[in-house]
């Protein structure tokens, strides 16, 4: 152990309120070096246990409903995304059967157009997914 990065942590962990230590102990406690951990004790050796231990359950019952938050919002994005995937589909959809009923009418330009319109629509935001989803998958293996 080095006595200098020791003698920092003891420093700085006792200048530290019962709540930003919680907050350590809770977010970071497993990750901590040698030292810091070794002060960590130190420090919380010289606490009230009982005080600690209630200011340790709230950090815990705060940073646990954070993340259920994080949770829902990254749900309410996907289901936001799944719907406007739908919505662009159904409309790409449509845009093709009024071009293709167009088409039956005689009019070839604009039946033409419309169907073409709605291929292109359909084929760029399917690229544009599967383009963004091979990306992530290069950064991070577990994404679907």
């Amino acid at each position: 152990m080095e006595e200098a990065q020791l003698a920092y942590f003891l420093d700085r962990y006792s200048r530290m309120t019962d709540e930003e230590l919680s907050y350590l102990l809770v977010t970071r406690g497993d990750s901590l070096s040698e030292e810091a951990g070794h002060a960590l004790r130190t420090v919380l050796g010289s606490r009230d246990p009982g005080r600690f231990q209630n200011e340790l359950k709230a950090t815990t019952a705060d940073v646990g409903a954070q993340v259920q938050y994080a949770d829902e919002e990254i749900r309410k994005k996907k289901r936001t995304a799944r719907h406007t995937r739908t919505a662009i589909r159904f409309a790409s959809l449509a845009l093709l059967v009024i071009g293709l009923f167009t088409l039956l009418l005689g009019r070839t330009e604009g039946g033409v157009a419309l169907c073409v319109a709605a291929v292109a629509i359909f084929l760029y935001f399917e690229f544009d997914r599967l383009i963004r989803r091979f990306i992530a998958a290069l950064f991070d293996p577990n994404s679907r």
